[in-house]
């Protein structure tokens, strides 16, 4: 071969966009069905931003965070969508397979108990002697007894009732149970599908009593990070830059979720992805830090509360948990 041909052509290759060069194939759960939280990954598919970072990423629904992280521990995937706040025990138990979050995508948590009024529900003590509904691997069920103690709850006082997540706002309706664990944007809109008034219940946000708690975030497995971190940063960055497209822009983000899911329903996504950004994306200084910032205090008393409540110890380092090492610069994560 020509050695300026040689050249030239190598100089071409380095010069081509990403998406005409060899993608990473790279396998991405959510944590439920395709709804408007997903905006962000659904935009990061219909704008190429995926393959602008050189990766090639399929989508697929999730059945609860517990479900998520096991499978993105054991390599069924390389990425998961989560909540981050179930990492400190499941590490703990499974020492072998640690799963470190890489991106806080929601900064704040949207878990709340929705209760009927009716069922003398008016304060988290109210929730005594009461049935709550929700699947066993609901991430709000999971987290229950976190908010419990902080909230000055008897949680073996409460009841659960194992409920289909497809039907527990049909069961709160009827008065079958007295309040589900859920997110509080997605019971608030099934209620309203099912024509019940919103203020015959009262919505008991876990916020209220751990505002330190982390949201959502993207997850990867130990072994992930120390293979493939290129991959990791990529794929990160990726989601950022189509988050920050849907928090400017939701009307049209919401849109591109029709790529996961073709029968999204729309109108109501963007409800509730607006209802969702509203409680989970408020944070005074969150425009300014940027997209997944989490001070070290935060982190910590966040944790603290987890390793107190579940009596397991807090690691070493931190950033085994979260790791924010792979975050794009702060100039990159403003909106």
């Amino acid at each position: 071969m020509n050695k300026r041909f040689g050249i030239s052509l190598a100089l071409a290759v380095l010069a081509m966009p990403a998406t005409s060069q060899a993608q990473t194939s790279a396998k991405f759960s959510l944590d439920w069905t395709v709804i408007g939280t997903h905006a962000p990954f659904s935009v990061a598919l219909d704008q190429k931003l995926f393959e602008k970072e050189g990766l090639k990423v399929t989508i697929d629904r999730g059945y609860g965070s517990v479900d998520t992280i096991t499978k993105v521990a054991n390599g069924v995937y390389d990425f998961g969508f989560a909540d981050p706040n179930l990492l400190l025990k499941y590490n703990y138990e499974n020492p072998d397979s640690k799963v470190t979050m890489v991106l806080l995508v929601y900064d704040g948590g949207q878990s709340a108990i929705v209760g009927r009024k009716s069922s003398g529900i008016a304060s988290p003590k109210g929730l005594e002697g009461k049935k709550i509904g929700a699947p066993p691997g609901d991430n709000s069920r999971q987290m229950f007894p976190v908010y419990a103690k902080a909230a000055g709850i008897d949680a073996s006082k409460v009841e659960w009732v194992s409920a289909n997540p497809a039907l527990k706002e049909t069961l709160l309706s009827k008065g079958d149970v007295d309040a589900v664990a859920t997110l509080e944007p997605t019971t608030l809109l099934s209620l309203k599908k099912l024509g019940a008034n919103t203020d015959d219940y009262i919505s008991l946000r876990y916020s209220v009593f751990l505002p330190e708690l982390l949201g959502t975030g993207i997850i990867v497995s130990q072994k992930t990070l120390k293979e493939k971190p290129d991959m990791v940063r990529a794929f990160v960055k990726a989601v950022v830059a189509g988050e920050k497209i849907a928090l400017a822009d939701p009307a049209t983000a919401i849109k591109s979720l029709t790529l996961i899911d073709p029968m999204a329903d729309v109108a109501n996504e963007l409800t509730r992805f607006k209802l969702g950004v509203d409680m989970s994306m408020g944070a005074a200084n969150l425009k300014a830090q940027g997209i997944g910032s989490v001070s070290p205090e935060r982190l910590s008393k966040a944790l603290g509360y987890l390793a107190e409540t579940f009596g397991v110890p807090l690691p070493a380092d931190l950033s085994t948990i979260y790791d924010q090492s792979f975050l794009p610069p702060v100039e990159n994560r403003t909106f």
